[in-house]
């Protein structure tokens, strides 16, 4: 009976094993079973100049069609983000994060910005993850090289 016993014992712990070394896991994709806290960005200022911002974060990747865009919407004022920048990015969908990167252009010397991120698919559907308003303020331009 003890053999018996063990045996059962055995074999269900040998099945068990198994099944954990041969499950497939299962990619979480923003939308997917996720809930919104799962689904914020948080975007780094990369570099700053007077003139000039890149953006980046990383979500859980968005799935979707391959060609996606990375959007960041700002302006001056944190309530009127007027302004918008966009890169193109391809996500992989081995990968479980997407890092997106955009870059601003024709920023004014010495002032504050205020931005949020987002991102879309390349047929205009929006992704989850977005972020909360942030700011960062460009360099002053140099008086200096200006008088050149």
């Amino acid at each position: 009976m003890i053999s018996i016993n063990a045996s059962r014992l055995t074999l269900a712990i040998v099945s068990m094993a198994a099944g954990l070394l041969f499950v497939q896991p299962r990619l979480a994709r923003a939308g997917e079973g996720s809930s919104p806290a799962q689904a914020n960005a948080t975007p780094a200022v990369e570099s700053v100049t007077d003139t000039l911002a890149f953006i980046s974060w990383t979500t859980p990747n968005p799935g979707g069609t391959v060609l996606h865009y990375a959007v960041v919407h700002y302006g001056k004022d944190p309530n009127h983000l007027e302004f918008t920048a966009e890169s193109p990015t391809r996500i992989n969908p081995s990968h479980s994060e997407m890092v997106f990167r955009v870059r601003m252009n024709d920023l004014e010397p010495g002032t504050t910005y205020y931005y949020k991120v987002s991102s879309k698919q390349a047929n205009g559907i929006p992704d989850l993850a977005t972020s909360a308003v942030n700011q960062f303020t460009t360099r002053p331009t140099n008086e200096m090289s200006a008088k050149k």
